[in-house]
């Protein structure tokens, strides 16, 4: 009996496959679980929709990322800070607070996008790099200046 899978099931197959299993198995475990459906003509073309609907979202939002990351790289980032005499701040600059920085001039991105591997505790120029989507990526410049 043919089967499109809704869900991972280990060791069989993943989710939105078609596969050919036992008759008893199917109507026993799988369609019990709710974990697949028959694969009748008109299931097939549902599936076959919804993995077109979900090749279309992947390209807008590779195509979302791609022109984020033009819009990254073209920016730079002041942000002032007070400082001892050697440079050091007086506390770190973290993801949040650059996150934000960029949410005040237009750039909504989470803080886990940014990398940054330790908080910024000196003055000085930053490259910054924001993983934005599986490879895509931009980089800008944070400056830190004193106050």
């Amino acid at each position: 009996m043919k089967v499109i899978f809704l869900k991972d099931v280990k060791n069989v197959a993943k989710a939105g496959e078609v596969k050919e299993v036992k008759e008893g198995y199917a109507r026993n475990f799988l369609f019990k679980s709710e974990l697949a459906i028959e694969a009748t003509e008109a299931n097939l073309n549902n599936l076959k929709r919804k993995k077109e609907k979900e090749v279309e979202l992947e390209k807008n939002k590779i195509e979302e990322a791609k022109n984020l990351s033009k819009k990254i790289n073209d920016v730079n980032v002041v942000m002032k800070r007070k400082a001892g005499d050697k440079g050091r701040l007086f506390g770190a600059i973290t993801n949040t607070e650059i996150a934000e920085e960029l949410a005040k001039i237009g750039i909504d991105i989470d803080k886990k996008m940014i990398e940054l591997k330790n908080p910024i505790k000196e003055l000085g120029e930053y490259k910054i790099r924001v993983n934005l989507y599986k490879e895509i990526k931009g980089e800008f410049t944070l400056r830190v200046d004193g106050e």
